[in-house]
């Protein structure tokens, strides 16, 4: 597919409206055969939208002038069901769907749903099937998953597998929306090695807030602000990186926060912890003492974000093994759940997919002083000054009274960020918390917690991009297959 040939996709003036918020505001776009699109733009621009449009699970609002026609094989058709049979989506909506259900399923049974493209399958692979779904995990590095139970899965290793669900039945068209978000280097290699593949028998539509994690194929970069097109320009198509650039309408207010002083203390002794019997994290010792700022690192599938979750006091150490936490502002030592989920708070990707309340953007926030699930009592004045600061502090004050079920990702997840802040806790956990952020925002975010750091607040990072390392941190705990590697100071000794 090395010329760019007939129209796949045609999208005229395309508008959709999300409780009085234009979602898409007049998008005209053509779909060439060939033609590798990216689509950048800030958080809430209308990529994700965009994308469910092209493939037909997205409707445009009724009383609108928009066309959408999709040219099949059959010919030109304006129903959502060709959609459907040409393109292929692959979005964290699935990732999230499948976490809030929690699949227990192996990786073969997920990717054998999308030959017929249903939600959930409820019958093995044939012969010819399996055979089909293993040359295909083959090619993604993947075949070590197949066997695996999703439970047991981490985010890469799940978005690995999504990927190949997307790809099994080989769409003219495939939607990839934000689609290395969480994969750990090696992962981006893989899939983008496997991509520049795909692009050779598909159409690629990429929306993505990092250029540099691109196929080497991409012909034509479209930017978006607020629902709109705003710049429409060719690439080069030979692997030229793509110049990292903010596209228009994006912006974080950096705010200064006053918090009383902390001192969290947590340590993990002998601690092996187990998911569905097989064991994830195998004999952890680590100590994290007052003022330090810790980054973990770790393929994916290492264990990074169970280690988290233990912190957190949402997973717990295999007898023989124990671990104590000291936190300052809940009044020292404590091992009441209620004052560890006050005290330490952690905002993960998981964390974003299983939060199904259908709460305003300031109710989650507000639901982040108590570190509840929902609201549950009456609140204060001053406590909605608080939530309306730390709205302030994230730039997302205008998602106040907006449903968290119409905000887009990025949005989602500086709402969460803002809800981490709340109630003035000990240590904040992120585990990979830029994923979704346009670069703007990712700066804008960084520099934010970078003060909050320098006011007092602990913090340990799980990330996959060394840029995103800040100067605050002090350690570094490295984890390979569940075993610690290495636990010292920042940067890593090697001598």
């Amino acid at each position: 597919m090395g010329s760019i040939q007939r129209p796949l996709i045609d999208v005229r003036n395309a508008r959709v409206t999300y409780q009085g918020v234009k979602a898409l505001d007049g998008v005209t776009l053509t779909v060439r055969e060939g033609e590798h699109l990216v689509l950048r733009g800030g958080n809430g621009a209308g990529k994700s939208t965009l994308l469910r449009l092209l493939r037909g699970e997205q409707w445009p609002d009724q009383d609108s002038e928009t066309s959408i026609v999709w040219h099949t094989a059959e010919g030109d058709e304006t129903s959502p069901l060709a959609g459907r049979a040409m393109a292929a989506l692959v979005a964290p909506a699935q990732q999230e769907k499948i976490l809030v259900q929690g699949w227990d399923i192996t990786g073969e049974d997920l990717i054998l749903g999308g030959i017929t493209d249903v939600v959930y399958i409820l019958r093995h692979a044939e012969t010819a099937e399996s055979a089909h779904i293993r040359a295909l995990a083959k090619a993604l590095d993947a075949e070590d998953l197949l066997e695996r139970r999703i439970p047991e899965l981490s985010q890469g290793e799940l978005r690995r597998l999504l990927v190949a669900r997307g790809l099994i039945r080989n769409p003219a068209v495939l939607l990839l929306d934000e689609v290395t978000d969480g994969l750990d280097g090696e992962a981006r290699k893989l899939l983008l090695a496997m991509l520049d593949k795909a692009a050779r028998m598909t159409t690629l539509v990429i929306s993505t807030h990092r250029p540099n994690t691109l196929p080497n194929k991409m012909c034509r970069e479209i930017c978006m602000a607020e629902g709109r097109v705003v710049s429409d320009r060719r690439l080069p198509g030979d692997g030229t990186p793509i110049p990292v650039s903010t596209p228009p309408g994006t912006s974080l207010a950096a705010h200064a926060s006053t918090l009383p002083p902390s001192a969290a203390r947590i340590e993990i002794r002998n601690a092996t912890v187990y998911l569905n019997r097989r064991p994830v994290l195998h004999n952890i010792n680590w100590t994290i003492e007052p003022g330090q700022n810790w980054v973990v690192l770790g393929e994916n599938g290492a264990g990074k974000s169970t280690l988290m979750r233990l912190l957190a006091g949402d997973e717990v150490p295999a007898w023989g093994g124990s671990i104590s936490r000291d936190l300052k502002r809940q009044g020292g030592r404590t091992v009441i759940l209620s004052e560890i989920r006050k005290g330490i708070r952690l905002v993960s990707d998981l964390g974003q997919a299983t939060y199904t309340y259908d709460l305003t953007g300031e109710e989650l926030v507000l639901s982040g002083i108590d570190n509840s699930v929902g609201l549950y009592r009456n609140i204060t004045e001053s406590e909605r000054v608080e939530a309306a600061q730390c709205l302030d502090m994230l730039g997302v004050r205008h998602l106040a009274s907006r449903s968290i079920r119409h905000c887009s990702t990025g949005e989602m997840r500086r709402l969460l960020l803002a809800r981490a802040i709340a109630g003035a806790p000990d240590l904040i956990l992120l585990d990979e918390p830029c994923s979704g952020l346009d670069p703007d925002s990712r700066e804008h975010f960084l520099s934010l917690v970078d003060e909050l750091i320098a006011q007092g607040v602990q913090i340990v990072l799980v990330t996959h991009h060394e840029g995103e390392i800040l100067p605050s941190i002090t350690h570094l705990l490295r984890l390979e297959h569940g075993h610690v590697t290495y636990c010292g100071k920042y940067p890593e000794d090697t001598q």
